[in-house]
């Protein structure tokens, strides 16, 4: 792997995180709105459709959504299809900065699967990462303590389907492009969301539609640039994936600013370990890429 997939891996997830919470935020907003993810999904099918569209209109389509192997990208979007669900009843009933600081659990995970399933040989700094990680997602659940929330573990069941999604692509990574993995997973929870929200139809109001339309375009945009970061890493997988514990400085801002939501101190600790636990995988990604 060149150093130049490295870069452009990195600074895929880099931009991805970032797009992940404005979408998390907006639908942190709209949860309290009688909204749900159908809603959400339907009203935001023109930023799906727009990129397709376009390269219709240029006549590329068909090109960029070649597939050698339909069955993969199915199977990752069937496993994918209950993520919007997931986000929607967890940002309910926790708090935005728990959600997002919940979700940097997916490195752990990931590491996991790569040892299992793309047979990665992780050094000492990979372990040494995924025991503090775990130890700080214990501190954010905090088990058996009053503040525990049953959703804490539909979150991190979200994150299970999250990695291996993204460890399909990565194994893969071969068999379609990053936009036919992106269109091939997306139109099974749009086909879904339709048939629900047929069932159950509601009017939205103007600025709903446009708080729809921009978690929208940064949902997609940020769903785009993690699959291409994870077909870029290759057999770098896990070293890419420490990335995402940006995601908890961009949360922790939104959530106290705009929604006044805050991480009691167990959770802050929390929080701490598992940016120390992605600082601490770093050594690991640079040793990599001289591999």
């Amino acid at each position: 792997m060149t150093k130049n997939n490295i870069l452009i891996a990195s600074f895929s997830i880099i931009f991805a995180s970032i797009f992940f919470v404005i979408n998390d935020a907006i639908i942190n907003y709209l949860s309290s709105n009688n909204i749900t993810f159908y809603h959400f999904v339907f009203y935001g099918a023109p930023a799906y459709l727009s990129v397709p569209l376009f390269l219709l209109i240029k006549g590329n389509l068909i090109r960029n959504l070649k597939c050698e192997n339909y069955w993969i990208p199915t199977i990752r979007g069937i496993i994918f299809a209950p993520m919007p669900f997931i986000t929607f009843v967890s940002l309910k009933n926790i708090t935005l900065p728990e959600f997002t600081t919940l979700n940097m659990a997916a490195p752990l995970f990931g590491a996991i699967y790569a040892i299992i399933f793309l047979n990665e040989k992780l050094n000492r700094y990979i372990y040494i990462s995924l025991a503090i990680g775990f130890l700080g997602v214990l501190f954010v659940i905090q088990p058996g303590f009053d503040t525990f929330n049953i959703y804490f573990l539909v979150t991190l069941f979200g994150v299970i389907l999250i990695t291996t999604t993204t460890t399909i692509v990565n194994k893969y990574n071969e068999v379609t492009t990053t936009l036919g993995y992106f269109m091939y997973g997306g139109f099974i929870i749009h086909i879904i969301s339709l048939i629900l929200f047929i069932w159950d139809p509601i009017k939205v109001n103007f600025y709903e539609f446009i708080l729809i339309t921009i978690a929208s375009i940064f949902i997609n945009m940020a769903l785009f640039l993690a699959t291409l970061a994870f077909k870029t890493a290759q057999k770098h997988y896990s070293s890419v994936f420490c990335l995402v514990y940006l995601q908890i400085v961009w949360s922790i801002l939104i959530g106290s600013i705009v929604f006044n939501e805050y991480l009691n101190f167990y959770a802050v600790i929390g929080a701490l370990f598992i940016i120390l636990s992605g600082l601490f995988s770093i050594p690991a990604q640079y040793k990599q890429i001289n591999e």
